[in-house]
């Protein structure tokens, strides 16, 4: 009897010493298992990203190159415009003007260019009528002090392709000073070659969040500390938080930061570009979104096969426990 109840009290030691060990064992796998599923999906998300920054670069050098291919013609057709307008200012009234006949006396229509007429740093005339009227004082010292500097120099003055926040589309303007120091001719020229170029970087952007199920937005963002506006509308930027937007304009570097949408959790990076100044294009961030509302999916797919396969073993060892204790009472 003695014997029998030792054997007993022996299998319930070791009972209970292998039940121990699985599960410190499989608790032990499962840890090494979720670090190196963590480590892994770190990697492939950084590699992504990598993959898209270096994309996105290689297209910002061909828009680059594109632009600045054409950019000479292109701001040769405005200076010979505004010298036109200019030489005719003496037998014209330029506040009176119908300056849509200006322009088609050259060639040019109001669908890529408009005239303006600026008089004490207010719009007088021109051929896009929303900004009759418009007020420069109202943009800040530095366009004041740039439009007086043409008003009295009378030289050609073009500036850098910019971005509307309106319509999205790349646009330069061009001023000139009449003889007498009057008037300040402006002229607004959209690109069909920007816009070609703008279109193919939009569509591309599009491409890669609908290649990629992780990411739910890439986006191209303009502005400086006081604003900044993306070339690619869509709803889910107004959920985007005004300060990431701002402070990667106004420190200049890439910024990360988690913000909900609805019910989803979200991951948003900004990359931010900075131009090389002879180019004359202005700086740019690049947007990625990523959803991470099921981020840790995977990783609760380990610990559920690692209870699975802990509490399998377990059935197998209390199975193979009972039999033995069994026999050993028979």
């Amino acid at each position: 009897m003695k014997t029998h109840n030792s054997k007993s009290s022996i299998y319930k030691v070791l009972f209970l010493e292998i039940v121990v060990t699985i599960i410190l064992l499989n608790s032990i796998l499962a840890i090494i298992n979720i670090r190196d599923a963590i480590k892994i999906q770190q990697q492939s998300e950084e590699t992504l990203k990598n993959k898209i920054r270096d994309e996105i670069i290689g297209l910002s050098d061909f828009q680059t190159s594109a632009l600045q291919t054409f950019e000479k013609s292109f701001y040769d057709l405005q200076k010979s415009v505004l010298e036109k307008i200019v030489s005719e200012g003496n037998t014209i009234d330029l506040k009176t003007e119908n300056l849509t006949n200006n322009l088609r006396s050259v060639g040019l229509d109001t669908i890529f260019h408009d005239l303006y007429i600026i008089e004490d740093l207010v719009i007088v005339n021109t051929t896009y009528l929303p900004d009759w009227g418009l007020d420069f004082s109202a943009f800040g010292q530095e366009r004041i002090d740039l439009l007086n500097h043409i008003q009295k120099s009378k030289d050609f003055y073009a500036e850098t392709f910019q971005f509307e926040s309106s319509t999205k589309r790349l646009r330069s303007y061009s001023y000139q000073a009449t003889k007498d120091g009057k008037y300040i001719i402006e002229i607004g020229s959209y690109s069909e070659v920007a816009d070609r170029i703008m279109d193919m970087l939009k569509n591309r952007l599009k491409q890669i969040s609908d290649e990629n199920e992780q990411i739910v937005s890439v986006n191209y963002w303009f502005g400086n500390g006081e604003y900044q506006f993306a070339i690619i509308d869509e709803p889910l930027n107004r959920y985007i938080p005004d300060t990431i937007r701002e402070q990667a304009f106004i420190q200049t570097k890439d910024m990360i930061t988690d913000f909900n949408v609805l019910d989803q959790k979200m991951n948003i990076e900004f990359m931010y570009f900075k131009q090389d100044p002879s180019t004359r294009l202005p700086d740019f961030a690049l947007s990625v979104i990523t959803n991470n509302t099921n981020r840790m999916e995977p990783i609760y797919k380990i610990i559920l096969r690692q209870v699975f396969f802990t509490a399998l073993f377990l059935i197998l060892i209390i199975g193979i426990v009972y039999l033995s204790t069994r026999k050993l009472k028979e």
